[in-house]
């Protein structure tokens, strides 16, 4: 397999990042739906937000070299199989994703310290980047919350989409994400 892209497949790097993002984007959101739910009062809390600040942090660092490797190496082409429309559309959702996964944390680290805390992140205290404003605390968590459920959403569109693809168009789009990449296109 390749490192880079080609204009056919995605080479080793960016499927690495894909499939390590994948894993920590769910389980980001099923740590930060569980500590939403959980009482202010509960011990776990604190485990739970030391875990999701985290994972939060990780996210941050990689969809940004993420975006840094996709901008130096070709994007492979979309299939055939797509209209235009689909491609259009294809294309915003990826983008959305990005969007999503850089704000969602980076938009986190300034509400907790907008919020009066530092960011924990694997037992170290992260800076202080602004000052405490409640109300800008409370707007941005707001927003961090309603793109979780934006963000779950489209991790469901996303993963229906590429089985479509290769079970249904059978067009190796899938495949092209993934190091199975030996059946040939049609």
């Amino acid at each position: 397999m390749q490192v880079g892209n080609t204009t056919r497949q995605w080479g080793a790097v960016q499927q690495a990042f894909h499939w390590t993002i994948a894993v920590l984007v769910v389980a980001q959101l099923i740590v930060g739906f569980w500590f939403g739910s959980v009482e202010r009062t509960d011990p776990i809390r604190g485990t739970l937000f030391g875990i999701h600040t985290s994972l939060g942090v990780s996210l941050l660092v990689l969809m940004l070299a993420r975006l840094g490797w996709r901008a130096k190496h070709p994007v492979p082409l979309l299939p055939d199989t797509l209209s235009p429309f689909q491609k259009r559309l294809a294309h915003a959702t990826h983008w959305l994703f990005y969007i999503l996964v850089i704000g969602m944390p980076a938009g986190a680290y300034l509400a907790v310290n907008a919020h009066g805390h530092t960011v924990p992140f694997f037992g170290l205290e992260l800076p202080i980047l602004i000052g405490k404003s409640e109300t800008a605390s409370d707007i941005i968590m707001t927003t961090h919350v309603a793109g979780a459920f934006i963000l779950s959403a489209l991790v469901v569109v996303h993963a229906i989409a590429a089985l479509r693809h290769e079970f249904v168009l059978k067009d190796n789009t899938l495949r092209r994400m993934t190091p199975l990449s030996s059946r040939p296109e049609h």
